[in-house]
């Protein structure tokens, strides 16, 4: 039997193109992983590097832990009215929804590496301009579904975290202290924030916080993005060997056998390549889709509470823009799931129509075993729970407004 490097040839050595090709597909996750510590450093990295990543890692964890602590302190301890208490529990979920990403992210930052290793080798043994612009279509398709999630994320953190405390008044207690808003509540006995000095310091620090939750949002989705679409581009190399596998052409090995022993092979490499990123995402999507259900819910509860309240504009547009934003995330993790699995049934259909019964029995079994393959594709799965789709897109909404409804009639 035959391994890889026999059938699809060894891996040639790096070029400027596909060192190129490499960095324009995964340009746009390494960036925001980068700034929180997330994307994997090279094997042969200084020890300094390395030291300074893993504390940058630690110092992420500390700024989550900043707002998470003594948001919940305050919530269980000082607040007694129930209102107020709710009006933080969306903002904690957040908190620990990010952290947990964060987490499974830098768990899996070997694996992460992987991946790329394995992007990189597809690019440099790209036979034909055809096949190259096969996948640079889908990492551009790619880049631009990224670009959209990252401006909305950012834009909604930024109203969140800056225009919203900002805009708002500030109080003066019956002991004459002033209160000066802030996104997330503290704990007196950890630290005040009633001088302006104080304040300004927590009100950077949360910032900050707030910055490596979104970045920790607006990473994990490029990731899954970028990974995604590279093996759906991979198995649409596939369809496209397999419409020339019988006829052949410049491009594809001359003999039959091995044409087809060729695609099996980059069927099943697309295929590890697959299974390896859903090991990667499976439990940060479990984490975005349990975080999201629960944030929509409580973002939808605030915005109703401060329509009847008649709150500032300024409030009303902030919540519009969170809840498209964290609408929008969820939707691009099941589009790119349902795409990942009808892009896997489509190879078994194509493999089908093509003239296989032209083939010799022995090359024909090949593509047998391909269309018996794809009648069970590889999907994107939330903890391994819940297969990422447009029904279950639909489903994560129905669940949202359900707990809505709920909320709405125990508080009313």
């Amino acid at each position: 039997m035959r391994n890889e490097s026999a059938v699809l040839g060894s891996v040639p050595p790096e070029t400027s193109r596909s060192e190129r090709d490499t960095k324009y597909g995964t340009n746009m996750g390494r960036w925001f992983l980068m700034t929180i510590g997330v994307w994997p450093l090279p094997a042969d990295s200084h020890i300094m590097k390395k030291i300074l990543c893993e504390t940058w890692v630690v110092m992420c964890h500390v700024l989550i832990i900043f707002i998470l602590v003594p948001a919940f302190l305050n919530t269980v301890l000082v607040q007694k009215d129930p209102r107020k208490q709710i009006r933080m529990i969306g903002p904690m979920i957040f908190c620990l929804t990010a952290l947990t990403k964060y987490n499974f992210l830098v768990g899996h930052r070997p694996g992460i590496s992987a991946c790329v290793e394995h992007m990189n080798a597809d690019f440099r043994r790209a036979k034909c301009e055809d096949d190259r612009t096969i996948v640079l279509n889908y990492a551009k398709t790619g880049r631009h579904i990224a670009t959209v999630s990252t401006t909305l994320m950012y834009a909604a953190g930024f109203f969140y975290r800056t225009i919203l405390p900002l805009t708002r008044p500030t109080i003066v207690t019956p002991n004459n202290l002033t209160v000066r808003p802030l996104t997330a509540p503290i704990y007196d006995p950890l630290f005040s924030a009633y001088t302006y000095r104080s304040w300004t310091i927590v009100f950077i620090g949360q910032w900050f916080s707030g910055y490596v939750m979104y970045t920790t949002a607006v990473g994990a989705c490029n990731l899954a993005i970028v990974f995604v679409l590279h093996a759906c581009g991979q198995l649409k190399l596939v369809m496209a060997r397999l419409e020339s596998c019988v006829e052949g052409n410049k491009h594809v090995p001359a003999g039959v056998e091995d044409r087809v022993a060729e695609i099996v092979e980059l069927h099943v490499r697309s295929l590890c390549f697959a299974f390896r990123v859903e090991s990667i995402l499976n439990k940060v999507c479990f984490a975005e889709v349990g975080g999201c259900t629960l944030v929509i819910c409580f973002l939808g509860y605030y915005l109703i509470t401060d329509v009847n309240s008649h709150e500032t504009a300024i409030s009303l547009l902030t919540y519009y823009v969170l809840i498209i934003s964290f609408t929008f995330n969820i939707f691009i993790y099941c589009y790119i799931g349902e795409m990942l699995t009808q892009q896997g049934m489509k190879v078994g259909t194509v493999a089908y129509l093509i003239d296989w019964h032209k083939l010799p029995v022995s090359s024909a079994k090949g593509i047998m075993l391909i269309i018996s393959m794809s009648g069970y594709p590889t999907s994107i799965t939330a903890g391994r729970m819940m297969q990422l789709s447009y029904n279950s897109f639909l489903s994560i909404m129905k669940t949202s407004v359900a707990y809505l409804n709920v909320l709405r009639e125990m508080t009313d």
